[in-house]
């Protein structure tokens, strides 16, 4: 059986006798998941993503959708920020250090606009297209 990754944090489920000799690499990978998902907080540039960015968290990769704190900067505009997957259950706590307003979404269902300069609490249920 190959390996799996968790829902919400992309950590890897190493299959029984999978990886032989390699799978501390994998360990330390996947710690390093687990400290920026509880404790991580990460400055997102917004400056050159334009009106959109996308929070992505890629299975078995240190990815920004991982940052527990987010802290917005640099938006020339008011910007969307989209969370992907959609179907993780997130929670984030944003600064939004930008002059202007985040919206962040993750599915069809309602948004949250964080205004500039302001901080909020996300909750993100992961309802696939309907989050």
């Amino acid at each position: 059986m190959p390996s799996t990754y968790t829902t919400n944090g992309g950590i890897e489920k190493v299959a029984t006798g999978e990886q032989s000799g390699t799978w501390g690499d994998t360990t330390n990978l996947n710690f390093d998941i687990i400290d920026r998902i509880t404790n991580g907080v990460g400055t997102i540039n917004l400056s050159s993503s334009g009106a959109a960015h996308t929070l992505t968290t890629t299975d078995g990769t240190l990815s920004d959708g991982m940052y527990r704190v987010l802290v917005l900067s640099s938006a020339s505009q008011a910007c969307t920020i989209t969370i992907a997957p959609n179907d993780a259950q997130k929670l984030y706590f944003d600064k939004n250090g930008t002059s202007q307003i985040a919206t962040f979404t993750q599915g069809s269902g309602a948004n949250v606009n964080v205004a500039a300069g302001a901080g909020a609490i996300i909750f993100a249920d992961g309802a696939g297209s309907g989050a």
